[in-house]
């Protein structure tokens, strides 16, 4: 027994003719009365007397198309009020993202998104990868936002954009390259995150850290590319920023920016979600805000030389008991 075929029933009943009813149900005639008989087969009675002209109900069938009326509008008041769930957005979403992403994407989607969707609550926290990941699979947070491609077990990944590294620099032999050359980088005025970053393990992938000192006279352990930025403005030197912390710098510090040489190095940075998870309509929407927010060169990956994230989890951690 399907809906369609109570419909069918339904529409012989109201025209009074299989013909009328085919009309008006866009089948044709000999479809329709196929799929009533069917009906008519499974359910061992005869809904229709069909000896009689116009046709007529059984008494049987009387009383059985009276229940099938009513879950045929409860059919469709169901489908109304999916369709309107798609329109409205009204809760509250978890939202972990990295530090070297978060100050630059948010402020791009995040007044748009509220303005649009007014009942919605966003509640972003700044989350290092591993414990993005860990929050997700606990449930502790909806989604998160991180650098992939990775492989986690009960964790997908949905691509949202593809944002290039760029060098920073006040070194004024590498400010007159419109490329630079990453072997020819004097490593040791390399600025770079504290380790255990997964974007400092990214710059490991295609430069040599090893080659970097550690008696500097001067060091300093960061997890901010602000941090950086000014370190390189006040102190001079060198550091590798991502794309979109190049959308927010001053005229004069555009001025610092360099492409690196060869084939552009890029990081995928992904929506993660717990597989079959139970908000897809929000997760697609904040998608699509942050996609229409952002340089539409980024939202492909031709051409690019994707740098590995090389994410590590130790599941035999707890990252369970807050957000601090």
């Amino acid at each position: 027994m399907t809906l369609n075929q109570l419909e069918y029933a339904l529409a012989v009943a109201q025209f009074g003719s299989f013909k009328n009813a085919a009309v008006k149900k866009a089948i044709s005639q000999p479809a329709l009365s196929m799929q009533i008989l069917k009906l008519e087969d499974e359910l061992g009675l005869r809904i229709f007397d069909r000896s009689k002209a116009p046709v007529s109900l059984t008494e049987d069938g009387k009383l059985f198309l009276e229940r099938a009326q009513e879950i045929v509008t409860s059919a469709n008041r169901l489908t109304e009020f999916s369709n309107k769930l798609n329109d409205e957005f009204n809760g509250e979403i978890r939202l972990g993202i990295i530090p070297t992403l978060a100050p630059f994407l948010v402020p791009l989607f995040v007044d748009q998104l509220l303005k649009d969707l007014p009942m919605i609550k966003l509640d972003i926290h700044e989350m290092v990868t591993e414990r993005v990941v860990n929050s997700v699979r606990s449930g502790e947070i909806d989604a998160g936002i991180i650098s992939t491609p990775i492989q986690v077990y009960g964790i997908k990944s949905i691509p949202i954009l593809y944002e290039k590294f760029y060098i920073y620099t006040s070194d004024p032999h590498l400010k007159n390259d419109e490329n630079v050359i990453l072997e020819t980088i004097n490593y040791e005025m390399l600025w770079l995150l504290e380790e255990g970053n997964c974007f400092r393990d990214q710059i490991n992938n295609f430069c040599d850290l090893n080659k970097i000192r550690k008696n500097k006279q001067f060091i300093y352990r960061s997890n901010s590319i602000d941090a950086l930025i000014r370190i390189v403005d006040t102190k001079g030197g060198i550091t590798i920023l991502p794309e979109l912390s190049t959308l927010s710098l001053t005229v004069d510090q555009e001025e610092n920016v360099r492409k690196i040489a060869g084939k552009p190095k890029a990081r995928e940075i992904a929506i993660i979600v717990r597989k079959n998870h139970d908000k897809v309509r929000f997760i697609e929407k904040i998608k699509r805000y942050i996609q229409s927010n952002i340089p539409k060169s980024m939202l492909k990956s031709e051409g690019l030389e994707i740098v590995d994230p090389e994410i590590k989890i130790d599941y035999h951690k707890s990252y369970y008991k807050g957000f601090d």
